[in-house]
């Protein structure tokens, strides 16, 4: 299974440019546990089928919980639960009856943000990947939507604007526009206008962007903000979701948000991690997701890579040139490392 899943994916052109179809790999069974870092004051609480809104309410009640937002296509409440008590509430919730599950609203982080030095003329990762090869057989289309799933995107820079048809801020960030620099980077990554004259080229050629800012200016993010963009994404089109970003605990709201896309049909991307780690890192290690790792310009492994036998493709991912956003109106472009930077 996993071998057929590494064919479709050897080139990662082929993943934005073209729908793909295969069958997930099985991985064994990681225990979840609390992650380090969760957001204060919330969790996330599925009830079985069939609760009633008074039992649900009930179930409130005896634990000071309120829903906050309901994810409609998982059946995931975000509950608001006093800030201090977020583990206890986790617990008395999985004690009640009508619950399937609870757990603590995990954050999620932007995978290897490294601004290098002023920027070269040069994307090694292109010619590494054969590109221009490929866009001899094909050059995607505009039907294709690839939702970049991370701190937004600079939609005004001048080598990305024509490019995001779709945007939705997650987030608590008053804006949908990126002022972190690292979802900028991986949308140029995938798509940036190429054969303009200008800038640098994007791997997808004609294909477009969906922004989904799922984490903040500062680059992360909570676990709700990831599963509701995945969600938007697949219901709105997206035929490939890309996701830079992870955490090291499992959350079955994301795994559920992730199998809920992929069941209509999405192929969903993630970054492996920058922890020279074989732990797994999620949403990277699901069983629908092709997990990505880095690869350096002697097609050897990053150093900083994690690798294993759920890694399934890499991809290079040292000192890869992208766009940045603009200061003062003035397109910008930047170096950066890491497993964000090739997932897509």
């Amino acid at each position: 299974m996993a071998t057929q899943r590494r064919r479709v994916a050897i080139g990662l052109v082929l993943v934005i440019l073209f729908t793909l179809a295969g069958t997930g790999r099985m991985l064994p069974q990681v225990e979840a546990s609390p992650p380090v870092e969760f957001a204060p004051g919330q969790i996330l609480v599925q009830f079985r089928p069939g609760t009633l809104a008074s039992e649900i309410a009930a179930a409130h009640g005896l634990n000071r919980g309120q829903t906050m937002q309901v994810l409609d296509r998982i059946g995931v409440h975000v509950v608001r639960v006093p800030e201090g008590d977020e583990l206890r509430a986790v617990a008395r919730y999985r004690a009640h009856p009508r619950v399937l599950y609870a757990e603590v609203d995990g954050i999620v982080r932007a995978m290897g943000f490294t601004p290098n030095d002023p920027m070269l003329p040069d994307q090694w990762g292109l010619a590494r990947l054969e590109a221009t090869l490929a866009w001899g057989v094909t050059r995607g289309s505009s039907a294709i939507r690839i939702a970049i799933l991370d701190t937004g995107i600079d939609a005004g820079h001048g080598d990305i604007n024509p490019k995001v048809v779709a945007a939705r801020n997650f987030t608590t960030s008053r804006t949908v526009n990126d002022r972190n620099g690292h979802g900028t980077h991986v949308a140029g990554i995938v798509a940036a206008v190429t054969n303009n004259a200008r800038g640098i080229a994007g791997l997808g050629f004609d294909s477009v962007l969906m922004n989904g800012k799922v984490l903040g200016d500062n680059g992360s993010g909570m676990l709700s903000w990831v599963a509701s963009g995945i969600i938007w994404a697949a219901d709105n089109g997206a035929r490939v979701i890309n996701m830079s970003l992870g955490g090291t605990s499992h959350s079955a709201t994301l795994e559920n948000a992730v199998n809920y896309a992929w069941g209509r049909g999405v192929v969903l991307v993630a970054a492996a991690g920058n922890s020279n780690t074989s732990a797994p890192m999620y949403p990277a290690y699901y069983t629908n997701v092709i997990a990505v790792g880095a690869t350096d310009r002697n097609d050897a492994r990053a150093t900083f890579s994690n690798f294993g036998a759920w890694v399934d493709v890499a991809a290079p991912g040292v000192d890869i040139l992208s766009t940045f956003p603009r200061l003062s109106r003035t397109d910008r472009y930047a170096l950066m490392s890491g497993t964000s930077m090739s997932a897509p």
